[in-house]
């Protein structure tokens, strides 16, 4: 159970899982909602089930007493109250791989991986302030954006906005790799002993060269996922990353806590030099990550090949690291190419931005090389 999350904590966490959770439903963003009486019964029942699965009230058996309130104040203060008899927390994937899938964190293993990541500041800087940029109700957001402020004591800012707050010394700045592109981009200025944190994705050598060079004093890159939590960190992009000092090496491709023995298998191929210390060789699941979310190629692929107008298709990454995205090459069923084109082209305009080809080439075959394998294109 947990002491520390606080009925502001989990308020801002709840109106981060609420925007999310209203858009999907509603198929487009709604930014103006202030309270429960603005949302209609069915989106109240879909919110009081997504609360109920996020904070893990079903434990208590208390959860019906949602419905019977409609203000969003009093939702926050029934889920501060209850979930100090709670066991954990429950986040969902944000990748494009089917439907999200969810996955359950242990209050000791989220409050032991934020004390971790707090001592690994405290060894280099004197944090006074987190700075989140990113949405609370994800993993990393929610261990990096509410818990590592909450176990360290300090305050945390969320940024709603499209833009940094006046910055100050102290400050720990955390976004995701197209964030930090961006600001990086943007010529930010930085002032003295203010550090950043980056995760979700790799972060570009480009991107966090001219990051420091800007004055920033240090950007932390973690490795982790929403199954596992946050794993490892470098400070380098050309070092090796160093386990968190909750968990331990078991074997080549899985690690586990050091409180347990159940055993934690990498979505990523790792190379490993020491107990503690490995690199990274791709993942293992055929997963890429465009602008910091995780997309499956093959469920790309088969979006496309439902539609009856396409015959064959295949699925690339295309541009540098710091700007991935998504292309396709396409064979059109017989019969059908003059209506495949606008076929894609209506399909795809409703796709999130991560899983969307930016570029669409049509062909009589897939292109091979001479062995007969797929080349790109």
């Amino acid at each position: 159970m947990t002491q520390w999350l606080t009925q502001a904590d989990c308020k801002a966490v709840m109106h981060s899982l609420f925007c999310a959770e209203l858009a999907a439903y509603r198929g487009e963003a709604v930014p103006g909602w202030q309270e429960l009486q603005e949302i209609d019964s069915l989106e109240r029942l879909h919110l009081a089930a997504c609360v109920n699965e996020f904070f893990c009230l079903y434990e208590t058996g208390l959860e019906d007493r949602l419905l019977m309130t409609y203000s969003f104040d009093d939702w926050a203060s029934f889920v501060a109250e209850t979930i100090t008899e709670t066991s954990g927390l429950t986040f969902r994937t944000s990748g494009s791989t089917g439907s999200p899938s969810a996955h359950f964190h242990r209050w000791e293993h989220i409050e032991a991986e934020a004390n971790a990541l707090a001592r690994h500041f405290a060894s280099v800087m004197s944090m006074q302030r987190v700075i989140s940029w990113l949405p609370l109700h994800h993993l990393y957001g929610f261990m990096l954006g509410v818990a590592l402020p909450c176990v360290a004591g300090v305050p945390r800012k969320a940024v709603s906005g499209v833009a940094l707050p006046i910055l100050s010394p102290g400050d720990v700045v955390v976004s995701v790799p197209p964030r930090w592109d961006y600001l990086a981009r943007s010529n930010t200025g930085w002032p003295e002993h203010v550090a950043g944190v980056s995760s979700t994705a790799p972060l570009s050598p480009e991107t966090s060269g001219r990051l420091i060079k800007q004055g920033l004093m240090g950007l932390l890159d973690i490795y982790g996922s929403t199954e596992t939590g946050g794993v490892a960190t470098r400070w380098q992009h050309d070092m090796p990353y160093q386990l968190l000092c909750h968990w331990q090496h078991h074997d080549n491709q899985s690690i586990k806590r050091v409180d347990d023995n159940i055993i934690i298998p990498l979505l990523d191929k790792a190379d490993w030099h020491s107990d503690t210390t490995f690199t990274l060789n791709g993942r293992h699941d055929g997963v890429v990550s465009i602008g910091g979310v995780n997309v499956s190629l093959s469920y790309v692929k088969q979006r496309l090949l439902s539609l009856a107008s396409v015959e064959e298709c295949t699925i690339r990454t295309t541009g540098n690291t710091a700007q991935q995205r998504l292309k396709a090459f396409i064979v059109p069923a017989s019969g059908q190419e003059p209506a495949a084109a606008q076929d894609i082209a209506q399909l795809i305009a409703r796709w999130p931005a991560a899983e969307r080809p930016v570029s669409v080439t049509y062909g009589d075959a897939l292109p091979t090389n001479t062995m007969g394998k797929l080349s790109d294109w």
